[in-house]
């Protein structure tokens, strides 16, 4: 199976957004140690909202909670953009569920696969982990929002650590053909785009739907894993916010914040 790789200019031909990936501050790096490192940069320089920072590599690779993400040569897309909201601050957490909605429609447009989203952060296929999705925010003089994403597309098991090999998947895999990384981020852009737009005005009903309409959270038992204790209970639905809603085991109702947990299906599994 033979990799496409990368390139810029091919991504930027196929854009028909109005500002996301439209900066000439745009890059793509063949080796990086991380693209949210790299977009915070550029965001604390002034990049424009919808700066997007690629590479084929990371070294540094990161996820939530400081793990690391696995991110060989051309086995994944690496992707961070630069964003500068206008919403309100409480809606600033919307994001990473938008940015799930967004890389959910354009796998399905480019690939036909269907992504379910765990909350908070992850793109999962059949109770497996296909990507991740990174957001921070910059409070300096130049306030930004970092969203970064990293969706596997054609990982070789060798490069899996062994505890995760049962639980990772990755596009090729499911598709049994090639896909084109520069179509799917010029995809995921345009999508992200349209995200955006519905937050900055004020149409938070209509991330907030397609997120429970891709959810694989809402309606499972699971368990939650916070520095106060774990406990069990079920995923009862998401609020304005974005936050999850739970109805322990002992009858408390628990509000969860993005950053605050970490949660699994009493299983173990993504499902």
């Amino acid at each position: 199976m033979s990799t496409i790789q990368l390139d810029l200019s091919q991504i930027e031909s196929y854009l028909t957004t109005s500002f996301v990936g439209r900066s000439k501050a745009n890059e793509l790096w063949p080796e990086i140690d991380s693209t949210n490192t790299r977009a915070i940069q550029l965001a604390k320089d002034d990049a424009p909202s919808g700066t997007i920072v690629l590479a084929r590599k990371q070294t540094s690779g990161r996820g939530r909670h400081g793990r690391i993400w696995q991110s060989p040569q051309d086995a994944g897309i690496y992707a961070s953009f630069v964003l500068r909201p206008t919403c309100a601050k409480e809606d600033i957490p919307l994001y990473t569920l938008a940015l799930g909605v967004a890389a959910s429609r354009a796998i399905l447009s480019v690939t036909g696969v269907e992504v379910g989203l765990k909350w908070v952060n992850d793109l999962v296929v059949g109770q497996k982990k296909l990507g991740g999705i990174l957001a921070e925010l910059i409070t300096s003089n130049s306030p930004a929002l970092i969203l970064g994403i990293g969706i596997n597309l054609e990982l070789q098991k060798k490069d899996i650590p062994e505890e995760l090999v049962n639980h990772i998947e990755w596009l090729t895999n499911i598709t049994g053909s090639a896909v084109d990384p520069n179509h799917l981020i010029a995809e995921l852009a345009q999508n992200l785009e349209e995200v955006s737009n519905n937050i900055s005005n004020g149409n938070k009903s209509q991330i907030l739907d397609a997120w429970r309409k891709h959810s694989v959270t809402l309606g499972k038992e699971v368990q939650v894993i916070s520095a106060a204790g774990n406990k069990t209970g079920t995923a009862l639905d998401i609020d304005e916010s974005g936050a999850l809603i739970v109805q322990t085991t002992s009858g408390e109702r628990l509000t969860l914040h993005a950053g605050e947990i970490s949660i699994r299906n009493l299983d173990g599994s993504y499902s």
